[in-house]
């Protein structure tokens, strides 16, 4: 029962990791850029860095919610 919960939390630690490695990426691949605004992070950020991070960042974070959400059921329905 609590195992879900943990594994859930993991998830979540996770998802934030690659999300922040994703951020970083970016802006180490802008240190040598001419300008710098929001239309250069982005497209550092979706173009230059790998698109793994993305999708393993989402990829967990909805593995996370979902094992929150069954065991919020998992729990309602023992109560």
């Amino acid at each position: 029962m609590i195992n879900r919960i943990y594994a859930g939390i993991s998830f979540l630690f996770l998802a934030a990791f690659l999300f922040a490695a994703l951020f970083i990426c970016a802006a180490i691949g802008g240190i040598g850029a001419d300008t710098w605004g929001r239309d250069e992070f982005l497209r550092y950020m979706f173009v230059y860095t790998p698109s793994g991070l993305l999708i393993g960042g989402i990829v967990a974070l909805l593995v996370s919610i979902s094992l929150f959400v069954w065991e919020l059921r998992v729990y309602a329905n023992t109560k």
